[in-house]
């Protein structure tokens, strides 16, 4: 699913709406920023002050805040290494909508009343929509693949994937789960079954506490009374459903109630999951036994105080509609056998790339013992030819050699060159006959110079029975087998982002034909390298930005670094002073670098943008043309003794001055760098 914004850069129009609305900061704990909409300098959050739509927020390692929603007094705890921006904050067309956008980290919504029919509270991430009505829940943003996980203490959550979010309005039943209390849904990447009441379950609540902050928790365990209220709302409703012989409270839950029975399992796991997620948060460390006694002081009937010393276990099965139960068997079952074919697929590729680099191991060593084999008849028939000679003339022979090696090699550009032998028959004498050439392959695409992204295709047509081959240089990096009038497609290896002048070539056997030049192509990409060694306990990564055309403007880049808390840290400025020649420079421009941790990895995000400010008049987007710097990141280096630590570039987002995304990739290169 695609990310659709991102905080860190995040540019907003001013609101188009007849009253704007705001959210008050009530709370504050540790590192939080903020920043206005179309700002880029980040500020210091403090109690009282007022949001608005376009607005982002930012919490530090150990930090968290606490908004409200002015006007209906819904409240948000955002927690530790959280990044939310406040998308809508509106009132409009006889309603106020509010939508926030989580990218990262966790929160706790609490939506007290929406009065009006058309009121709207949602929060979104890179992979779920999610519209609530009367709701306490919790999410979970995993920043590095955007996966959601949403669980729902009290009320009813409408559960989305972001990509079909305007798809909503057309078909209202579409990609859409209803998500009860007791139970949670995962979003990740678009599945192989579409019916996302395959994603919806009954909470797990140790896996929950771990993935969210304390603070949230916090926030769970002040609202157990208002939650407790709710949920016997909902209880009562269902027995009204029950009674009335409705099974299901709607079409897009996982629920199907026809008994008592049923009934009563389903209203128990409402209470049983709060006791078991206060539990599992005492026994992680996140809650103390005192917070815990505090809620249950303020709630009267001794019956559903919470239990975190022997909770009832919670009925995984009870209500669960027999539909959706066949509906995730059949879901399992095709992504088992993706993930097989993706495992058989990846095998395959390991032998294909042991196997041909056997080959080139192979072909080199018969070229070796060739050209072993040519100089040691050479020089057999010097020796027997030089011992019939006398003195005079062996010394005359000699000078001779001599004169003759130290002539200059003919041009290279002169003289034809022998490719590469064909590994199914390589008898390392080179590129045989011109009469015995193969035809050129006809070039289908690209035709025309060409931006592109990994991986890359280049279309052919060639003789049956040839070898397609495409080389950077003499590199091959791709192949494929001539099918005749049939169009080929020549697949790639992953290349990294620069300009490429690649050819293409036809073989059959020894033989080549005559290369085909094909047009540049750039490799859009962020590239990452060291530059230089140690220094003052130091060493130097430099992002590059590459394969990016002036057809190609943008406006804000965002990368994350990923690398071993024990290896290496960071320790310079959040603000970057521009330098120039660098992608952003200049006093439009801003660069900020924010690093959190965990347990064991650092994290570094890099986030730049171009911006306007009064009178400084429109400022163009950025161009690009050729290999440019982003930026140079000095890390400090905590323990030498491995000699070397890796780097992951694990994340960049790019987009234009309307928020679009121009580029995005993840999990992108790799490096060890030197330490020592």
């Amino acid at each position: 699913m695609a990310l659709q914004g991102t905080t860190s850069i995040a540019l907003a129009s001013p609101a188009n709406a007849k009253s704007a609305r705001s959210a008050a900061v009530i709370e504050v704990t540790g590192d939080v920023t903020y920043k206005k909409s179309g700002g880029s300098r980040s500020y210091a959050a403090y109690q009282d002050l007022n949001l608005n739509q376009g607005d982002s927020i930012v919490t530090g390692p150990s930090s968290s805040v606490v908004l409200r929603v002015v006007d209906h007094e819904g409240e948000i705890t955002i927690g530790a290494n959280s990044e939310v921006y406040i998308s809508e904050l509106v009132e409009k067309n006889g309603g106020k909508k509010t939508k926030v956008k989580s990218w990262a980290g966790s929160l706790w919504a609490k939506i007290k009343s929406l009065v009006g029919s058309k009121d709207e509270f949602e929060v979104e991430t890179p992979t779920a929509v999610m519209g609530v009505r009367g709701t306490n829940f919790m999410t979970s943003v995993n920043w590095k693949t955007g996966k959601t996980t949403m669980a729902v203490a009290a009320g009813i959550v409408s559960v989305s994937e972001a990509e079909s979010a305007a798809d909503r309005k057309k078909e209202q039943d579409a990609g859409i789960v209803s998500v009860y209390p007791a139970q949670q849904a995962s979003l990740d990447s678009p599945g192989l079954n579409n019916d996302l009441r395959t994603r919806a379950e009954y909470a797990d609540p140790k896996a929950l506490v771990e993935a969210v902050d304390k603070k949230v928790l916090e926030s769970f365990i002040k609202n157990i009374g208002d939650i407790q209220k709710e949920q016997d709302k909902i209880k009562a409703q269902l027995q009204e459903n029950l009674d009335k012989g409705v099974n299901k409270p709607d079409e897009r839950s996982i629920l199907k109630i026809t008994t008592p029975a049923g009934l009563d399992a389903v209203r128990n796991n409402f209470d049983r999951f709060l006791s078991h997620l206060a539990k599992s948060a005492v026994d992680a460390g996140k809650l103390t036994q005192k917070v815990v006694n505090d809620a249950n002081a303020n709630i009267a009937d001794a019956s559903r105080k919470l239990d975190i010393h022997n909770p009832p276990a919670l009925d995984k099965h009870a209500g669960i509609d027999p539909e959706v139960e066949q509906l995730k068997n059949q879901a399992e079952q095709k992504n088992t056998a993706f993930e097989q074919e993706q495992r058989q697929l990846r095998e395959n590729q390991a032998k294909l790339a042991t196997l041909l680099d056997r080959i080139e191991a192979d072909r080199q060593r018969i070229r070796d013992q060739n050209q072993k084999a040519v100089a040691e008849a050479d020089q057999k028939a010097t020796d027997q030819y030089t011992s019939t000679l006398s003195a005079d003339e062996k010394k005359q022979f000699e000078e001779s050699q001599s004169k003759n090696t130290n002539q200059p090699a003919p041009d290279s550009s002169s003289r034809p060159t022998s490719p590469p032998a064909d590994s199914g028959s390589d008898s390392g004498s080179g590129g045989g006959s011109t009469d015995d050439r193969p035809s050129a392959p006809v070039l289908i695409s690209p035709t025309a110079e060409a931006t592109v992204r990994n991986p890359v295709q280049i279309k052919l047509k060639a003789a049956a029975g040839t070898t397609v081959r495409v080389l950077n240089g003499t590199e091959e990096v791709g192949r494929a087998a001539g099918q005749g009038n049939s169009e080929v497609a020549v697949t790639l290896r992953a290349l990294q982002p620069g300009t490429y002048n690649l050819t293409a070539q036809a073989f059959r056997e020894s033989a080549a034909s005559v290369p085909v030049s094909i047009p540049p192509i750039h490799i859009l990409g962020v590239g990452l390298a060291q530059v230089g060694g140690i220094k003052d306990g130091k060493i130097g990564l430099a992002l590059t930005m590459k394969g990016f055309t002036p057809a190609m403007p943008f406006y804000s880049v965002e990368a994350h670094l990923l690398y071993d808390k024990a290896a290496l840290d960071y320790r310079g400025p959040a603000d970057l002073t521009p330098v120039p020649g660098t992608v952003f420079h200049g006093s439009q421009a801003a660069e900020t670098l924010r690093q959190v941790s965990d347990a064991s990895k650092r994290e570094l995000i890099y986030a730049a943008t171009a911006f306007e400010t009064k009178g400084s008049g429109v400022i163009k987007p950025i161009q690009l043309s050729g290999d440019t710097l982003l930026v140079n990141v000095p890390l400090s280096v905590v323990d030498s003794s491995a000699g070397s630590a890796k780097v992951d570039l694990a994340y960049i987002k790019i987009i234009d001055k309307q928020g679009n995304t121009v580029y995005e990739s993840r999990d992108i290169q790799s490096i060890s760098v030197g330490t020592k």
